[in-house]
Parts: C-alpha cells; structure tokens; sequence
C-alpha cells in the first residue's frame, strides 16, 4: 500500500520514494464470485466474514470483529435469499469502479440479510434491491437481517473492472471459473513475510495512487475496534523496507486464532526523525517501531484517519487459499 497526501512534505517525498517498492512482489488469482445490482450482473472476491459458520462454507478467513462495522455505520447491504438457488444481490457499487467513485454508499463490508420466500409464494430471481423490497411489501417474501458481516470488494462489473486488476476472465454463464488476477503487496508482521491485497481506501488520493475503490465509508471504522494498524516507514533508504502491519490471519481461513487480525488498517505513518542518516535497520514488526520511539529515533503518527481495505492472502506456513 502507497500512502498518500499526507499533509506535509517529508512524507510526500518519502511516499514517492517508496512507490517502486509496493510492486515488486507476485500476483494472485482469485476467484470471482458473481452477484446482481440494479438487474446487471457485478463481481467481487470473497475474503473475509465476521461468522465462523460463514467463513466455513465460504472458505474464507474468520474475523469477528467486522460485525463492528455495522454500530459504526460503515456498512452496505448484501441479500442472501435462503430458499431459491440464485445469486446474491447488494445495494450499492463503486461508480466507475476505482477513485472516481461518486457513490457514497457502497461499502466492501455488507450486512447479511436473510431472504426468504412465502411458502405460498412462486419463487423468481430477484436481481436488485427494488425488486426484493417490492416483493416483500407485497407480501411474497420476508427480510431478516442478521449480525453477519463478509469483506466481499467489488472488482469487476459487465464494463469495467478494478484500475490495479492485472487480468479479469469473465466467463458469462460458468460463473464458478471467472477470476481476477490482482497485485500482492508484502509486509512484515512480527518478523515474517505476508502478502496482501488492496481493494479499497477511504481517501481518494490513496485509492488513485493504489488503483483501489474510493470508499468513504470505511473511515467510520477509524478507531473503531473492526480495524488493526498498517505502518508505512518512511526516511529509511533501504530498500527492502515494506509496510509492517500489527497481525496477520494464522492461519488464513476460517480457523484463524489471531483475533488481532482485520483486513481493514488504520494507516499511522513512522518517520524516522533523522532523514539525513542512512543506515538504520530494517523495521519488521511493531515491536522495533517501539523501541526506536522509544530511542526517539522515529515518531509514530499521528493518524491521518486514512482507513484502506487489504486483506493478508498469504502468511508463512499456510500460504494460499488452495486457489
């Protein structure tokens, strides 16, 4: 992750420094998983649910504190119908896709609400928000929203598709081999090598400068508790430096143990206050960030409020989803 527009000039320079670094580590494909807005098809990845039972039957990674989201507000909503098979259908897209979104609403964290049609009732597929709520005034279905909250960005739609995709297929009707190739990131927590990818910043000018969804939502989770910390390093010339992030899934799925862990980062920027010398270690984890705060060496923040959307894909020892 690239931060940006922070408002002074030693972090600018230092990020443009920095923007080399962020790509030189592999790609991954990950499915897609189709859904319907306003009666049009859209695609997104599935990475995380804040229920354990959801994270099982997705394959996904568990973190309970995304239900979080909803007290704060930050969330958009995903119907689930419950007794016809078909897809399911959100409320709200980043329109285009990418940091020229000019809908506030939408938001990669959704509130599950439960569809479920009247035995009476004859079944047909719902593809938009007005359809389902039409149906239930009149009768034929009804709505139970739930606690669950799914980390599910939308990446793709039938025009368009996510600025920093390297590669989208698509396949209309054979929806379970549809995939999308996206940039990993890498990142140091507690000493070891994660990937990471970025969908989403609450910043417009962070979200250009990745190639991610505006999503101004998700700065309602700012020191919320969803959220973990992310440390861009700045003033250190080595090259190897990354971002060091406070937790990692362990490991990624449903049988995550870290309950530190969430795919959203509050940014909190560390400088290192002597931007002269050149040789100071390389930072990979929180617990050196302390200890040259403590040596005043750097100053951590203060935070920007800037809140970005990238879930860890890949930590030691358990490497991938089985994709």
């Amino acid at each position: 992750m690239k931060l940006w527009r922070l408002k002074t000039a030693l972090l600018g320079a230092a990020l443009v420094a920095m923007a080399g670094i962020a790509n030189a580590a592999p790609n991954i494909t990950m499915p897609l998983v189709t859904g319907f807005y306003d009666g049009e098809e859209i695609y997104y990845v599935n990475t995380e649910a804040s229920d354990l039972n959801v994270a099982l039957a997705d394959g996904t990674t568990y973190v309970p504190q995304l239900s979080i989201a909803i007290d704060v507000g930050a969330t958009a909503d995903i119907y689930v119908v419950t007794n016809f098979a078909q897809h399911n259908i959100v409320d709200s897209i980043p329109y285009p896709l990418g940091s020229g979104n000019t809908d506030p609403d939408y938001s990669p964290l959704w509130r599950v609400t439960l569809v479920t049609w009247q035995e009476e009732s004859t079944p047909t597929e719902l593809t938009s928000e007005a359809a389902i709520l039409a149906a239930e005034d009149a009768g034929m279905l009804t709505l139970t929203p739930t606690q669950i909250v799914v980390n599910c960005p939308v990446v793709a739609t039938q025009d368009e598709t996510i600025p920093n995709a390297v590669a989208v297929n698509i396949q209309d009707g054979e929806a379970e081999t549809s995939t999308i190739t996206l940039p990993l990131t890498k990142g140091f927590v507690n000493g070891k090598t994660v990937f990471y990818i970025n969908t989403e910043a609450s910043d417009p000018g962070v979200a250009a400068a990745d190639g991610t969804n505006y999503t101004p939502k998700l700065a309602l989770t700012h020191a919320s508790g969803a959220e973990a910390d992310i440390f861009p390093v700045f003033g250190n010339a080595n090259p190897a430096q990354r971002n060091v992030l406070d937790s990692a899934p362990m490991p990624i799925g449903p049988g995550n143990t870290d309950p530190q862990y969430s795919p959203l980062w509050d940014v909190v920027p560390v400088v290192f206050v002597d931007q002269v010398k050149h040789n100071y270690p390389l930072i990979r984890s929180t617990a050196q960030i302390d200890e040259l705060e403590q040596l005043n060496l750097v100053t951590v923040g203060p935070e920007p409020g800037v809140v970005v959307n990238c879930p860890v894909v890949r930590v030691p020892r358990h490497y991938t989803w089985g994709y």
